[in-house]
């Protein structure tokens, strides 16, 4: 049975509908340490991605102690299911953007999935950025050295990406807290390049319940993102999983839809009132 609420923070309000339920059982995943713990390996550095991907690409591992695992989280198939009542011929034939892809091979299932393209993979590490263009020969595949935390617009055509995909590095770049403001860069950008009706696919062991993140930087970002368009966001939760020993959520997964209401128009972020955030953005948690 779905539920309806108001949640009121800082003078904002989302509109929330649905119930928490686990859409995926529990299961051992390589993950990412959460923001809120320490760790030694610096995810949020470029220069710590740099190191990784040299001593890979020379054989060698720069933490024995890291699984150096190349695709985080999920892959396609491990999420398909979820992703399948919201996928529409639409997705598949609109170009794909990965954002911070590394070496994943998120692009062969997608292809394998009757996924058109074309595909881009964005990363501001630019020695795997070399390495994808010489390994990958498909000539829908295309990567591209970029930092999607500038304040400069990337060099990507805006409002062209029917699927948008962040698996992990939300994560990885939130693993120092105040890199908060920086991220909701990123955020700006991504809703800027998506598609009208197209889907931001955010893969992150933050929830809903991360105020700071979700309602505090998230949120406001994609709005300012579409500040220009006649925009609404419809945010889909699925709350995936524990892990083992209870201490943190699992990967999280949030199907973010941007579509067009000619009805209502954005205004300026100086002068939105409490109402206005709930004519814009909805979410659904499961």
């Amino acid at each position: 049975m779905f539920y309806i609420f108001n949640k009121i923070i800082h003078q904002s309000s989302f509109l929330f509908i649905g119930q928490q339920t686990n859409m995926v059982s529990n299961r051992k995943v390589k993950r990412l340490k959460s923001s809120s713990k320490p760790t030694q390996r610096d995810y949020d550095q470029q220069k710590y991605w740099h190191d990784r991907y040299e001593a890979k690409f020379q054989g060698k591992k720069l933490d024995v102690n890291d699984d150096h695992t190349d695709e985080w989280y999920f892959s396609y198939s491990d999420i398909s299911d979820v992703l399948k009542s919201y996928l529409k011929q639409f997705h598949r034939q609109s170009p794909v953007l990965d954002i911070g892809c590394g070496v994943s091979e998120i692009f062969d299932e997608l292809s394998k999935d009757h996924f058109t393209g074309p595909f881009v993979g964005v990363d501001y590490c630019s020695i795997v950025i070399d390495r994808c263009n010489q390994l990958k020969k498909n000539t829908l595949y295309h990567y591209l050295a970029a930092d999607m935390m500038g304040k400069c617009k990337p060099s990507l055509p805006l409002s062209s990406y029917g699927l948008i995909i962040d698996k992990a590095t939300t994560d990885g770049i939130l693993c120092n807290k105040s890199n908060l403001s920086t991220i909701s860069i990123m955020y700006e950008h991504i809703s800027n390049l998506l598609l009208s009706n197209g889907i931001f696919l955010l893969i992150t062991i933050k929830t809903v319940d991360d105020t700071d993140w979700f309602e505090d930087c998230l949120i406001p970002a994609l709005i300012r993102g579409s500040q220009k368009q006649k925009t609404k966001f419809l945010i889909h939760f699925h709350r995936c999983m524990t892990y083992t020993d209870g201490t943190e959520n699992g990967p999280n997964i949030f199907v973010i839809m941007k579509y067009e209401c000619k009805s209502y128009s954005l205004r300026s972020s100086l002068t939105r009132n409490v109402d206005d955030i709930s004519q814009i953005v909805t979410v659904k948690c499961y």
